[in-house]
C-alpha cells in the first residue's frame, strides 16, 4: 500500500435486513451506574432505542451521511420485545427513541402499538417527528403505548425560513399540533434554529409569536452552522468566515457571513427566550416576570448595536 495516498471506497449498499442485527451490548458497561448518573443529574433513569435507518426528507441543515436519505426499519414485534427486556432487566424511568422521524409510517406505528399493548411493553418514552406525521389518532396510539413527550419539529417561526431550508411544512400546521398534543396530556417539545442565511429581525419575531402561541412544554434553540456534505454546507461554503483546524474544533465553530453578525444571533437566542419566558410569567406580575423582561430589552439593544 503505498502511504500517504487516499483510498476512496464505493458507498456501502444499504442493509435492509435490520431484524437480523443483534440488540445493543448494553452489558460491556456498567449499565446501572449509567441510570444512576441519568437519575441524579435529570431526575429520572433514561435508556435508547433505534427502530429504523435514515431519513426521506430533504431538510437543507441535516446530515444523511450515515444512514442515507432512505427509509428501513425493525419489526414493530421486535422493539417491543426489546422494550419488554429493558423494562424486567433494567427498569429505566424512560426511553428515548432515537429515530429521526418516529411516526413516519402509520402502518408500523399501529403494529407497534398493538405489539406493546399485547407484550405489556410500556415504558414511559419519548420521541421526535414531524408535524404532518400527527393526527388525532396517532396521538391516542402514542399515549397508549408509553408516549410522555414529542419533540416535533419546526425550526423557525417564519415560513420564509423553513421554506428556505426546504423543510416542507406548514408552520401554522406545526403550531395547531403542538397544540393538540398538549390537549391530549402528551407533552411537546420544538427545536429553534437562528441565524440561518437570509433570517432578519422580522423572521425572528415571527419565531417568537410562534412559540408565544404555540406553548410547547419545552423547547431548544440553536445557532445555525453547516455540516459538511449537507446542502447547506454547500450553498454558503464560499461564505465561510471561520473554519477552525478540525482536530481540535465541531461543525458548530464554523461561520459564515450571515444577515448580521454571529454575535446578533447570539444576542438573539436571550431575547427569543426571555420575551418567551416573560410571555408564560407575564400573568403572575412577578419579580420574575419583570427581569425576564429587562433581559429581553438589554438583548434588543445589544442585537442593534451588532448588526
Amino acid at each position: 500500500m503505498e502511504y500517504g495516498k487516499i483510498i476512496q471506497t464505493k458507498a456501502r449498499t444499504k442493509f435492509k435486513e435490520l431484524d437480523e442485527l443483534p440488540l445493543p451490548n448494553r452489558e460491556a458497561i456498567n449499565i446501572y451506574s449509567y441510570l444512576e448518573t441519568w437519575k441524579n443529574n435529570h431526575g429520572e433513569s433514561s435508556m435508547t432505542i433505534s427502530t429504523q435507518r435514515g431519513c426521506p426528507y430533504t431538510c437543507k441543515w441535516c446530515s444523511t451521511a450515515v444512514y442515507g436519505q432512505s427509509y428501513r426499519r425493525r419489526p414493530a414485534q421486535q422493539v417491543a420485545a426489546e422494550m419488554k427486556m429493558l423494562k424486567e432487566q433494567y427498569n429505566p424511568d424512560a426511553i428515548w427513541f432515537v429515530d429521526d422521524v418516529f411516526t413516519i409510517s402509520h402502518k408500523w406505528l399501529t403494529a407497534f402499538h398493538e405489539e406493546v399493548v399485547k407484550q405489556n411493553s410500556q415504558i414511559r418514552f419519548e420521541c421526535i417527528t414531524r408535524a404532518e406525521r400527527l393526527n388525532e389518532e396517532i396521538l391516542r396510539l402514542l399515549k397508549e403505548a408509553g408516549c410522555f413527550r414529542i419533540w416535533i419539529g419546526a425550526e423557525s417561526g417564519s415560513q420564509e425560513i423553513i421554506d428556505a431550508m426546504d423543510r416542507r411544512v406548514d408552520v401554522n400546521h406545526v403550531k395547531k399540533i403542538i397544540q393538540d398534543t398538549n390537549a391530549m396530556g402528551i407533552e411537546t417539545g420544538t427545536f429553534i434554529m437562528l441565524g440561518y442565511p437570509g433570517e432578519t429581525e422580522k423572521n425572528i419575531d415571527e419565531t417568537i409569536q410562534y412559540l408565544k402561541e404555540a406553548k410547547p412544554t419545552h423547547y431548544t434553540i440553536t445557532v445555525a452552522y453547516p455540516i459538511k456534505g449537507t446542502s447547506l454546507y454547500n450553498e454558503i461554503e464560499d461564505k465561510i468566515t471561520e473554519r477552525p483546524n478540525w482536530e481540535s474544533s465541531t461543525d458548530r465553530d464554523i461561520d459564515f457571513k450571515r444577515t448580521y453578525s454571529r454575535k446578533y444571533y447570539n444576542y438573539a437566542v436571550s431575547k427569543v427566550v426571555n420575551e418567551v419566558e416573560f410571555d408564560r410569567e407575564i400573568s403572575k406580575i412577578s419579580l420574575k416576570a419583570l427581569k425576564l423582561k429587562t433581559k429581553s430589552l438589554l438583548a434588543t439593544g445589544l442585537m442593534k448595536l451588532s448588526k
